[in-house]
Formats: C-alpha cells, structure tokens, sequence
C-alpha cells in the first residue's frame, strides 16, 4: 500500500488507523504487458479504460498465532531455522484471509478522475470496509484485529487518463 493510504483495522473494539507495511512494487511479466497494450485504436471509436483495484483483508497481527506454535529440536542450527520458518509459513498461509481483484471499465474522464480522488483520500477504502469487512468476517475470525488493503496501480490510471482525455479532445475537435 503507497505510504499515503491509510490502512484501517477493525476489531471487536472498533476500526482504527493502523501502522501499515511497506508498500510492495508491481512487477508484470512481458507476456501482461503485451496484453495490457492495444492495438491502435480507431480514432473516431470512442475508447475506454480498465482500472485493477486490488482488496485484501489481512489479520493486524500475527504474533499470537506464531508463539508457542514454531519450534523444532533439531541439534543442526541451519536446519533448526529452516523447520521453524517452515512451520511459520505454513501458520501465515493459513491465516490468509484472501483477495479480491476488480478491473473497473472507465469511458469518462471525470468518473475516471472521481475515483482516483477516493482512492488517494482514503474515501474508497472507508466505503469498500463495509462492503469487505462484514460481519460473517468478524465472526470468522474472532476478536483478531483485521486490516483492509487497498491497492490501484498509479501507471494505470496515467494510462488511462491519457486516453480518456483524447477521447475529449477528438469530441471537442470540428
């Protein structure tokens, strides 16, 4: 998550802003790129964009789940420590709370413009909490503290913009 998004954690005592972890970078292999990019468009064809919003719910914490529950008896101090981050990854993926990945179809420049708005202020990440952090999702994971990531990819919606603004600037043409 960029480091000006807030992450927002709800547990039984309520949502709070949470320390967030570093953000990670997005990497696509040759063959996305390719698919990403169109052929040249049509210019009297109006064009559209895709924006990929990303949600993840994940537990605040995990410290409680993992005391008590590595160890290993291993004399070899190299394979003691890969037993023990063994176990530790097996307990996290466990605890994967899972993500949703939506590719949001824009034609408008100003819903386009509205959207990353929300997304930068944090307003979208207020609005998906309760669509995403239901109460089924509480129950399910009892009073552990759970977090919302939102994610959209910056070059995307530069991408995107650009677009959208030709398809202004070909409708305002004579």
């Amino acid at each position: 998550v960029p480091p000006h998004h807030p992450v927002v954690c709800c547990s039984a005592a309520g949502p709070q802003i949470c320390t967030k972890r570093p953000g990670r970078g997005r990497t696509l292999l040759a063959s996305q790129r390719k698919r990403r990019k169109s052929a040249t468009p049509d210019p009297k064809e109006k064009q559209t964009c895709d924006i990929r919003l990303r949600v993840r719910a994940e537990y605040c914490q995990h410290e409680t789940a993992l005391q008590g529950n590595v160890f290993s008896n291993k004399q070899d101090p190299l394979e003691r420590q890969f037993e023990r981050f063994n176990q530790a990854n097996t307990i996290l993926k466990s605890r994967d709370l899972g993500s949703i990945i939506c590719d949001i179809k824009f034609s408008e420049l100003t819903y386009l413009d509205a959207f990353w708005r929300d997304y930068i202020n944090g307003s979208l990440l207020e609005a998906l909490k309760g669509v995403f952090i239901t109460d089924s999702l509480k129950q399910a994971v009892g009073h552990e503290a759970i977090k919302l990531l939102v994610n959209v990819d910056e070059e995307d919606y530069e991408v995107g913009r650009q677009k959208l603004l030709r398809n202004l600037m070909l409708q305002t043409a004579p």
